[in-house]
């Protein structure tokens, strides 16, 4: 048996970010009035990964192994990626709410999109013993069984606004807290409509702040805006196995048959960001509920099988 635990650690300084460089103050004026915004590509950025790797390997008799990982981390850092493209519900653009030379690396200071706190996989694989000569070696020899199960705790995302609320062309700001007791997938929404002045876009009622989670932040942001990437998305538990029978045919040429079935229990996962913007997220339609944080919009992992026939010579 091998037993292997240790510590991991990295750090990264002068990570790429954008920083707004005319940034808006206030009183809505830009520091520099006769210039729009000015977006340079800066190295301001940081992170810091820390872990707990376990890993144990089990030889047995008759060709039979198990192998353990099992891995404890945090990772932090102040923005996640620099290039436009990801998805909708992370900073794409690496720009923090609150312009870089106001503190907003400090202010947006948390978890990375990358970051997964418990990372579990076991592998397995077992030479199945069989006859190595005659006929029967063609039909009960060669078979192999392997297969590896893994469990991942979710990935963090950002709830955003939806709305361009500090004015650098950027709508990945983010809302504000309205009540931190009610309902997580309750919004409100800016309302002329409404004498509260917010509506509820998944109940068309009109609503106050207090009566639900999030409200869609107007102006710079302030005390009750929501912080950066703290949600998760639902973990991955998964089974993967392969089913391998070598015949030997003449000497130098096999007939390999492999079934692969992936995600053998036909396990839900829910591990893909859902629609988290407060203006933006579909509300009910039809005999459809709200998308907004709604997981079951990202139901993905139904089982699937792959059967592969290989000549080798």
């Amino acid at each position: 048996m091998i037993l292997d635990i240790s510590y991991v650690g990295t750090t990264g300084h002068k990570l790429f970010t954008n920083e707004d460089v005319n940034v808006q103050l206030l009183n809505g004026v830009r520091e520099h009035p006769d210039f729009g915004i000015r977006q340079i590509r800066a190295n301001s950025g940081n992170s810091n990964y820390h872990s707990m790797q376990l890993r144990i390997e089990r030889r047995f008799a008759k060709a039979l192994t198990f192998t353990g990982s099992y891995t404890w981390s945090r990772m932090i850092d102040s923005t996640s990626e620099i290039e436009a493209g990801m998805q909708s519900s992370w900073e794409g653009n690496a720009l923090t709410s609150v312009p870089v030379s106001q503190g907003g690396l400090r202010l947006d200071r948390g978890l990375s999109d990358y970051h997964r706190s418990h990372i579990f996989t076991v592998t397995y694989s077992w030479e199945i013993p069989g006859p190595k000569s005659g006929f029967w070696e063609y039909l009960a020899g060669g078979w192999t069984l392997g297969g590896l199960t893994a469990f991942t705790t979710g990935a963090p995302y950002t709830v955003l606004n939806g709305f361009d609320r500090n004015n650098d062309g950027i709508t990945a700001d983010r809302p504000d807290i309205g009540n931190p007791n009610a309902p997580l997938n309750t919004r409100a929404i800016i309302s002329d409509g409404c004498s509260t002045g917010y509506l509820n876009p998944d109940t068309n009622a009109c609503v106050t702040p207090n009566d639900v989670h999030f409200v869609q932040g107007i102006e710079l942001p302030n005390n009750s805006t929501l912080g950066r990437n703290t949600l998760f998305t639902g973990g991955w538990n998964s089974t993967w196995l392969n089913v391998i029978k070598a015949s030997p045919l003449k000497e130098g040429r096999t007939l390999e048959f492999r079934l692969e079935v992936m995600n053998v229990f036909n396990t839900p996962q829910y591990v893909v960001v859902p629609s988290a913007s407060v203006v933006g997220s579909p509300g009910p339609s039809g005999d459809q509920p709200s998308r907004f944080l709604n997981r079951e919009y990202t139901y993905t992992g139904n089982r699937s099988m792959n059967v592969q026939v290989k000549f080798i010579f």
